[in-house]
């Protein structure tokens, strides 16, 4: 197979040869390029000034000025570069979507969508602009277009997670809870271990009232990504409302041990407590709870209440 010489040399061959011969243009530019490649972004941007002021009309250079700055996070920047790249080259796909890119990263919305659609008039293959276009269709609330475009990415790459994930939720925000059921079990197929799959999956079975199914994928919601907190929530809103108390105090109990700073899982499982009445139980989560109160969403004053409550009828009992 055929090696470019990137390929064929380090980054110190490459330096060696061009302080051997700094007028030599070519290396110049494959030094450059080894910096940028390497994630030298400054010692890269150097030379391409350098050889930007040789060669103004070169395009490539220019687009590559755009990567830096982007990389850099100066999008005002890459913006100015890569709208230079287009002018001069105005038929390149990855120049055009570049831009589109950085636009959509400023939130400049419309005229990321004008740019990604002419990236796809130039390669109607590129599943990274369709995907863009669906996520800038969701935010301006155009869901079937949203829609339209992710199943487009998925035509191209049809092991795309986030496309799937993304039509998947389109179907389930439009009531098409069959289709969006499809989508996700999909997705699980091809990504077992997309925690938020079974997540959703649990959510459309709570939604139809199918508790088991539900609780079961709640669960493996939790065992795929133990730091779930949300997911533990509605577990713990299942055993309440369906009595699956114990069941749920074995998986809280673990979800404590995988997140010992969550204030939340032990106000989750002290709501458990209170309903199998084990105010001893209970009393020590609420405490645990309120230490952690950086990472509650309950209100902690409730939770203090609770506490001197319980503490009055401690001490009631026992006087």
């Amino acid at each position: 197979m055929y090696m470019t010489e990137k390929q064929m040399y380090t980054l110190e061959d490459i330096e060696k040869k061009f302080k051997q011969n700094p007028t030599d243009v070519k290396l110049q530019n494959l030094y450059a390029e080894t910096l940028l490649d390497n994630g030298f972004l400054d010692e890269a941007l150097e030379q391409y000034k350098i050889l930007v002021k040789a060669f103004p009309e070169n395009a490539e250079i220019i687009f590559n000025i755009g990567i830096i700055y982007e990389k850099q996070n100066e999008l005002e920047k890459a913006q100015g570069y890569f709208e230079k790249a287009v002018n001069l080259s105005p038929e390149d796909a990855d120049f055009r979507y570049n831009l589109a890119f950085v636009l959509d990263k400023k939130n400049e919305i419309k005229p990321a969508i004008a740019e990604y659609k002419k990236v796809i008039e130039l390669n109607p293959m590129d599943s990274n602009a369709h995907f863009n276009l669906g996520c800038l269709y969701a935010k301006t609330q155009e869901f079937g277009l949203a829609r339209e475009h992710y199943k487009r990415t998925l035509d191209i790459n049809p092991n795309d997670v986030y496309a799937r994930f993304n039509l998947a939720y389109e179907y389930k925000k439009a009531g098409e809870t069959d289709k969006a059921m499809k989508e996700y079990m999909k997705l699980i197929e091809i990504s077992p271990n997309y925690s938020w799959a079974y997540y959703n999956v649990g959510c459309l079975y709570y939604e139809k009232k199918e508790i088991e199914h539900a609780f079961k994928y709640f669960v493996k919601t939790v065992k795929i990504n133990p730091k779930d907190v949300e997911a533990y929530k509605v577990i713990t809103n299942i055993a309440l409302k369906y009595d699956k108390l114990q069941e749920a105090i074995d998986y809280l109990e673990d979800g404590i041990l995988q997140n010992p700073d969550s204030g939340d899982i032990h106000y989750y499982i002290s709501k458990i407590y209170e309903r199998m009445n084990k105010p001893k139980y209970r009393l020590h989560h609420l405490k645990k709870a309120l230490e952690k109160k950086d990472s509650l969403s309950a209100n902690p004053e409730i939770i203090a209440g609770e506490i001197k409550d319980l503490n009055k009828k401690k001490e009631k009992e026992g006087s």
